[in-house]
């Protein structure tokens, strides 16, 4: 009996731990298949709301809950694509992450804008300079007790912390009334600067908002080395290092498991 409970112990153990690593390799591949698929819906223009009214101004896009207005129909605006904030603090849970939705200028000075910094993009949902903005972001949990360590990029300098992502499509992409065109399109992607994981959405806000972002010193589009976010299992000595971009493939979402640790080293 004592050998028989002994096997009993070390199958059950071993059958634990099986089903921890499957249930880690489920939740990290679907925080990447997440992000690839807000990659993918900024390439083909994809906007799921139209909830609110926004209007181009001399200092940027205006947004509104009053009333609404199609998509390519906004007077101004143009759909610029999404960013993802990792971390987020003050919500239900520590480990909740959010999707925003980005507005900018379709021109300045009587043309099309050719720039981050000429569009002055702003996402749609409320910041601290204007709290009564719509708010359309989404909120998302990650599944089985994953948590993310850390997330960096690196330009081909010192890696730099930050907490929030952007993807917008290349602004030749957008056609003259504003809507995107139909068909893939070219997708850039953005370290948010100032942003930083544990923080609150409208502080995630403010740092999209930012002139910061717009910067290419310090938001550099297609950081060189690439993006990454290394998620840690909750249960298991593991971890999976999601890299975006990295040598101008923009559009790949790549991972790599590190057993045996959890700081994807």
């Amino acid at each position: 009996m004592v050998v028989s409970s002994a096997l009993f112990v070390a199958a059950a153990v071993l059958i634990s731990g099986r089903q921890n690593q499957t249930a880690f390799d489920q939740s990290i591949r679907h925080i990447q298949g997440e992000i690839q698929q807000s990659l993918n819906d900024v390439a083909v223009g994809y906007f799921p709301d139209t909830s609110f009214r926004c209007s181009g101004t001399v200092l940027g896009p205006t947004l509104s809950s009053a009333g609404s207005t199609g998509q390519g129909t906004n007077n101004g605006c143009i759909f610029l694509g999404k960013a993802m904030q990792f971390k987020v603090s003050g919500t239900s849970s520590p480990e909740e992450y959010a999707i925003y939705s980005l507005a900018g200028l379709q021109q300045t000075s009587g043309k099309e804008v050719g720039t981050l910094a000429e569009a002055l993009p702003k996402a749609v949902a409320p910041s601290t300079a204007e709290p009564g903005n719509p708010d359309i972001s989404v909120n998302g949990k990650l599944q089985n007790g994953l948590t993310v360590s850390r997330m960096w990029y690196n330009n081909g300098g010192p890696n730099v912390d930050i907490g929030a992502i952007a993807f917008t499509s290349s602004l030749s992409s957008y056609d003259v009334g504003g809507g995107i065109k139909a068909g893939a399109q070219q997708v850039v992607v953005y370290p948010v600067a100032g942003s930083a994981l544990n923080t609150t959405k409208r502080q995630a806000v403010d740092a999209i908002n930012s002139p910061a972002f717009r910067n290419p010193a310090v938001s550099p589009a297609d950081p060189s080395g690439g993006i990454y976010i290394c998620f840690a299992s909750g249960s298991t000595n593991q971890s999976g290092l999601v890299t975006i971009g990295s040598n101008k493939r923009t559009l790949a979402v790549t991972l790599k498991i590190y057993r045996g640790n959890l700081t994807c080293t």
